[in-house]
């Protein structure tokens, strides 16, 4: 039986990763209707953990959840695109801050090899290489609130950074936003080596508010799906 509950959990978390990245690509876009049964026949798994991620994603805002029609994908707001990059904004900039004062020689080498893959990535260009520019930025976070050596702070961003707003937004980032973050990064790596938490704080701020800028911006001229539409079977 414990296999089996954990097959299921395995299960559930595919699903919860391929739907938050169909959500994240703009596949399954703001106002369409997410049908279990289709979504399930597209992964090529039961109802059971599709379910399960749906619940997941409603409880992060993602989607709502109406009875006898399923669930919807959620369109943000721009004010709660604004409350989520304030959030990262004043969490994010205190974990660079505390990062500076504690990071070490193997951090700083994990994360100029990051930006070297970063921009490679970002010069790729086209869907493959917009696709590993958005995990390697997440990595770079992620490998900075690692640095702080802090279990709450990293227990307290996870979850944000992991959002599907964030890729899918990032995914949506223009050249020209994309060389500004990878700037940003070095400019951060440089504070970090320095052990300048004062810039190392004030760089990260300035970081987000411009990827929170760009959103909006984006969020502005992106119409979302008919609020009847449903996700076929092939998304």
């Amino acid at each position: 039986m414990a296999d089996g509950r954990g097959a299921e959990s395995t299960a559930a978390q595919r699903a919860y990763a391929e739907i938050a990245e169909r959500m994240a690509s703009g596949e399954l876009r703001p106002g369409i209707w997410l049908r279990e049964e289709t979504l399930a026949a597209s992964m090529g798994i039961s109802r059971t953990p599709v379910r399960e991620a749906l619940r997941k994603l409603h409880s992060e805002g993602l989607v709502r959840i109406e009875r006898h029609r399923g669930a919807q994908v959620v369109a943000w707001s721009s004010e709660q695109v604004a409350e989520v990059y304030g959030l990262r904004t004043v969490i994010e900039g205190y974990v660079a801050a505390v990062a500076a004062r504690k990071i070490g020689p193997e951090d700083l080498a994990a994360l100029e090899a990051n930006l070297a893959e970063y921009e490679l990535a970002i010069a790729e260009g086209g869907s493959a290489g917009r696709q590993r520019a958005v995990g390697l930025n997440n990595d770079f976070h992620a490998m900075l609130l690692a640095a702080t050596g802090n279990d709450g702070l990293v227990h307290l961003l996870t979850g944000v950074l992991g959002l599907p707003l964030v890729r899918r937004t990032f995914l949506q980032y223009t050249d020209r936003d994309l060389a500004r973050s990878a700037e940003h990064h070095r400019e951060l790596i440089e504070a970090l080596r320095s052990r300048d938490a004062i810039s190392a704080e004030m760089i990260m701020k300035v970081h987000l508010r411009a990827a929170q800028q760009s959103v909006l911006e984006r969020q502005e001229h992106a119409a979302p799906a008919d609020a009847g539409a449903d996700a076929d079977a092939d998304g």
